[in-house]
């Protein structure tokens, strides 16, 4: 049994395994996916004698983090064959993936997991709470309002919208481009679906990625206005005979997304603090069973990071819980580690604006 990086001609190949396992995607949905995400991604697998026994891909997005971009990538399609499972090829899958983004200085990866148990011996945390809704009502739309579903033509003024609402509301959100929307387009059209505009005055006010499975789903929705106003009017354009249901706006949350810190410098260069911050912590990972090393953190805006050898004095923290704090998913009061460094942790104004919507 070895783990190997697939190269890009050799990427179908995990079609067969991923049809097995996720026997719910239809075909065209997968002929999208192999003909489009599968050109740009990563994909490792364990083999036997050359047989594909399990496999891991990674999507690469574009992630703003308070204001900085870096690549990321996104775990998608984590799967083993059946009659090889429970040999640790999950494991032996992620502590591969894991060395090269950090090795890439990404400052953390993410999934959407099938069950957190699954990941969380691994160091992932949820970071990200989804908003969801349903609407099975309609009111009168207004008159003013252009709808269109789009066309590749339209992607790059869908993106400069989108990317103005997200970074007025958001701290961190996978980027939009041109081809961003080119790629979404494609995912949402293998799902009988598309990406519906809203304008006002030739003025775009609302973008809304949709797929039609046994009812209409809206996913990524930005939009600028009166929310049920703008809404029903999405509704009764749809044709209003059966539910909607809205993935990232709604009155319900759930939680959806994990993430795990990769390459700790990096991810504190995007935190700020709200004093002077003075702490040496040794991070531990539970998936490598070793440390990712000793920092001192230490600065009165910004933090300064500093890898140092190990001494008395640093901190031990699992990266997982590093992880929750730094996202805000974690009550400082149920950590275990002394007074003090909860009183320096507690300086560290955590990333609580989340927007990750991506399904693939």
């Amino acid at each position: 049994m070895k783990v190997r990086k697939l190269q890009k001609a050799e990427h179908i190949r995990t079609r067969k395994l991923w049809e097995e396992i996720f026997s719910e995607d239809t075909p065209e949905f997968l002929d999208y996916y192999y003909s489009v995400k599968t050109k740009e991604n990563e994909i490792y697998v364990v083999e036997n004698e050359g047989h594909i026994c399990a496999m891991i891909h990674l999507n690469p997005y574009i992630m703003e983090v308070a204001g900085e971009s870096f690549t990321t990538h996104y775990i998608v399609a984590v799967a083993t064959e059946e009659k090889y499972r429970h040999r640790g090829m999950m494991r032996m899958l992620l502590k591969e993936a894991l060395s090269v983004m950090k090795a890439n200085q990404e400052p953390f990866t993410f999934l959407m997991p099938a069950a957190e148990q699954i990941y969380y011996p691994h160091g992932f945390r949820y970071i990200y709470r989804q908003l969801q809704g349903k609407m099975n009502r309609t009111v009168a739309g207004r008159v003013s309002w252009e709808i269109t579903n789009a066309t590749k033509e339209d992607c790059e003024e869908i993106a400069r919208f989108s990317n103005n609402i997200l970074q007025s509301r958001y701290e961190v959100f996978t980027k939009r481009d041109k081809k961003y929307y080119e790629v979404l387009l494609e995912e949402e059209k293998s799902e009988r679906g598309g990406i519906l505009i809203v304008k006002e005055h030739q003025k775009i006010i609302g973008v809304f990625p949709y797929a039609i499975g046994e009812e209409y789903e809206i996913r990524e929705p930005l939009f600028e206005g009166n929310a049920d106003e703008i809404l029903s009017y999405i509704f009764l354009y749809l044709g209003g005979r059966k539910q909607i249901k809205f993935l990232g706006y709604g009155d319900v949350e759930k939680p959806i997304i994990m993430a795990k810190i990769l390459d700790v410098e990096s991810m504190f260069s995007c935190m700020k603090i709200k004093e002077t911050i003075e702490l040496k912590l040794n991070i531990w990972d539970t998936l490598m069973d070793a440390s990712m090393g000793c920092y001192f953190l230490k600065g009165s805006n910004t933090i300064d990071v500093e890898k140092i050898d190990e001494t008395e004095e640093c901190v031990c923290i699992e990266v997982g819980d590093l992880t929750s704090i730094l996202f805000g998913m974690m009550d400082l009061e149920k950590l275990k580690v002394p007074i003090k460094a909860k009183k320096e942790l507690s300086k560290i104004i955590p990333l609580t604006k989340v927007y990750i919507n991506e399904i693939v």
